[in-house]
């Protein structure tokens, strides 16, 4: 029987016994994302960390627990540099920028790559842990932008408008950032890591976009 996704971790009494599981848990995460699930095996990683498949089936409930928690850290992991941003009380023109910036070069780490490849070919034989990662991830990094949205569209004189939800808002601000330029690097058309100059015109267009919209300001159909 594999640990249940909602499952409280088994906690050990030791920390060289709590460092071994994160040390295997840290492995294993990196042999999924490279060859996948299938052809990693319990050995594999025990081999790498020490320990024995009785610890791991006690702790994990099996491989696929063990997988799960492999690749909830990874994903959570993914989120911190947002995190430590720490927007809440900045300008548009200060956090636009920056959260753009992190967005991009998460988007186009190898890590993440590897995630989308792990969730395309993985996904639909585990359907709950590509809702997990989905939620560990892009979904919470997701919420800390329609988040400083939100409070963005309270103020007095406020430069963002309320008429778009803040959700929406901040679905499209990552989606101008990082989808045209992933896809592009997960076929192979986009060299990585780019360059701090070619980020940077990525996120400023976005910025530019997102702030001031494609309108020129006229009435449709009518000349300037």
């Amino acid at each position: 029987m594999t640990a249940s996704l909602t499952a409280t971790p088994r906690k050990h009494r030791t920390a060289k016994g709590a460092q071994r599981i994160d040390d295997l848990t840290s492995a294993a995460a990196e042999l999924f994302l490279k060859r996948g699930f299938e052809a990693v095996a319990v050995d594999d990683l025990i081999s790498l960390v020490g320990g024995s498949r009785s610890n791991v089936y006690k702790h994990f409930g099996g491989k696929e627990g063990l997988f799960e928690a492999a690749m909830l850290k990874v994903c959570t992991q993914m989120a911190e540099p947002l995190e430590r941003l720490h927007i809440e009380e900045l300008d548009p023109e200060r956090v636009l920028p920056s959260f753009g910036t992190e967005l991009v070069k998460i988007a186009l780490s190898p890590r993440t790559l590897a995630v989308h490849r792990m969730l395309t070919t993985e996904g639909g034989r585990f359907p709950k842990v590509a809702q997990m990662m989905l939620q560990s991830s892009y979904l919470k990094s997701l919420g800390l932008l329609a988040s400083w949205i939100e409070s963005q569209q309270r103020k007095p004189h406020a430069r963002l408008s309320d008429d778009v939800p803040a959700q929406a808002l901040a679905e499209q601000f990552f989606s101008m950032v990082t989808s045209d330029i992933k896809l592009r690097a997960i076929v192979g058309l986009v060299q990585t890591p780019l360059p701090e100059s070619a980020i940077e015109v990525i996120v400023s267009r976005a910025v530019r976009t997102f702030l001031r919209g494609a309108s020129t300001g006229s009435p449709c159909g009518e000349t300037p």
